[in-house]
């Protein structure tokens, strides 16, 4: 039942549509951008607070953890209390927590915070899909979901820009005060234009044993791909433990909550068909693109002597298509089979992939650029085609649980697939290593030619020796990198055979 004299949330027009629309979307990109936003900024965090920067890193465990466990609750939480009160609520403790960390005097209090930030964050991206389809007209939701999928494919690749030029240039703390402007604009407009309306909330009993069961599945599993790669996975006690957890906690969630009457996670919602395939699409298809969004920076501020903006500027391109395509997409989905649209994105993102496989340590800025560029087709093709085909044939009163459940799925794919990746390269990396050196004998004309010309410069045995290392790790830095695009380019291609096992929207209307 409705809390008394609240109406539903209906259509908005004109300046309050827009208004609304501006305040919603800032809402969720604040939240997306958190999640990258302090990667870069760790090294400069942990040395002012004192700490290792191994130590530090838990301050993106942490957040991530929290954000990993609350964002599949949103359904439940929206039933309880109604979406857009969850909404504020979400946003203003968000920006509370942000200045906490902005204002944190240790690295014990910052973490704190940062769970805290993570915990109220995880509601913030679904609910605002909810919130920009309901305050559309029906005819223009398809718009609606563009504008939320630009803010959540652009935040990822805006956050370490931002964090490196606030760390660069201000200071690091302002990558978490930053939010509080944005945040209380988001929390009076929301709160102003929809005054008096939200949804349907009702008192719910809760399921302890479910979030029990979610919290150590979902927790575990987070520390162990955020960690494993650092503790040199199952090696370490540590990782096998919560490895363990987590996959216990899985298989109890799952037989628990199909028979729980008020499930905290609707797992039933997998029964439709389009919402299995489409969410198997938007993990594999976004674990894959935040994989490389981490390698590509990496590789740059390793091997090619790039500072983190300019590693940052380098990839931005990929975020124009996107733009550029939102206020089109919306109309071209609701007219056409969005499995089209989503075939484009996979397909562009698999040529850009195979592209990036036959890279060299000669390649330029602009290349690399144009690559991001041409990726950003992807991008834009890729969230709202495959989210409309998600959420197709779905009752409205399950869209949150659903946006939800997949949100989550999104994430922990991408937490997963960029933690592989990156221990994928290594690993890799030391292979071609080891190749490479068995080819650097003293008959090897090319090395007695290298080693000639730096003692002709003035460098000594040892000096020449260590010049020579570091160029064989950074070629093999690149063989390990082309070998993960070549991988991920089949991983694309052979996600379109899933999309078109979904059904088309139209057929299940």
């Amino acid at each position: 039942m409705t809390r008394a004299g609240l109406q539903p949330i209906e259509p908005l027009k004109g300046p309050a549509l827009v208004i609304s629309s501006v305040a919603v979307s800032l809402g969720s990109f604040m939240a997306v951008v958190d999640v990258t936003i302090a990667n870069v900024s760790i090294p400069t965090i942990s040395g002012n607070l004192g700490v290792s920067a191994e130590i530090g890193e838990w301050a993106i465990t942490f957040f991530a953890v929290a954000n990993s466990i609350c964002i599949p609750l949103t359904g439940w939480l929206s039933r309880r209390f109604g979406q857009l009160r969850l909404f504020v609520m979400s946003v203003a403790a968000f920006t509370v927590a942000s200045v906490m960390c902005g204002v944190a005097p240790n690295f014990e209090s910052l973490l704190a915070a940062r769970v805290l930030q993570g915990m109220v964050s995880g509601p913030i991206v679904p609910l605002s899909q909810a919130l920009l389809v309901a305050m559309f007209p029906a005819n223009r939701r398809a718009l609606a979901v563009s504008v939320w999928a630009m803010t959540i494919m652009a935040g990822p690749v805006a956050g370490p820009v931002l964090g490196g030029w606030l760390t660069d240039d201000y200071n690091w703390r302002w990558i978490f005060l930053v939010n509080a402007p944005v945040g209380l604009f988001v929390v009076v407009a929301t709160a102003a234009l929809f005054k008096g309306r939200d949804t349907p909330s009702m008192k719910l009993p809760v399921d302890f044993i479910g979030l029990i069961f979610l919290a150590i599945a979902i927790g575990c599993l987070q520390i162990t791909v955020d960690r494993g790669r650092v503790l040199d996975w199952f090696s370490s006690p540590v990782i096998c433990a919560t490895a363990i957890l987590s996959l216990f906690g899985f298989i109890f969630l799952v037989v628990w909550e199909l028979g729980e009457k008020h499930p905290i996670v609707d797992l039933r919602l997998f029964a439709y068909r389009n919402f299995t395939m489409g969410t198997i699409a938007v993990a594999v298809g976004f674990g894959l693109f935040f994989g490389a969004l981490v390698l590509i920076p990496l590789w740059l501020q390793t091997d090619m002597g790039y500072n983190a903006i300019w590693a940052g500027l380098v990839t931005a391109p990929m975020g124009l298509f996107g733009i550029l395509l939102a206020p089109l997409l919306g109309k071209w989905v609701q007219k056409r089979d969005a499995r089209l649209f989503a075939t484009l994105a996979f397909i562009a993102w698999a040529l850009v992939a195979w592209w990036r496989a036959s890279m060299t340590t000669e390649v330029g800025a602009n290349t690399i650029a144009l690559t991001c560029l041409v990726q950003g087709i992807g991008i834009g093709f890729f969230l709202t085609p495959l989210v409309t085909l998600s959420l197709a044939g779905l009752p409205p009163e399950r869209v949150a649980a659903a946006s939800g459940l997949q949100t989550a799925i999104r994430m922990l794919s991408g937490s997963v697939i960029a933690s592989l990746a990156q221990t994928f390269w290594d690993q890799r990396s030391r292979f071609y290593q080891n190749k490479l050196v068995d080819t650097l004998t003293p008959f090897h004309d090319g090395l007695s030619a290298a080693v000639g010309t730096l003692h002709q410069g003035g460098f000594s045995d040892a000096e020449s020796s260590a010049l020579i290392w570091h160029q064989l790790v950074v070629q093999a830095d690149m063989l390990s990198l082309n070998d993960f695009f070549f991988l991920s380019s089949i991983g694309f291609a052979l996600t379109i055979v899933i999309v078109w096992l979904a059904r088309s929207p139209q057929m299940t209307r």
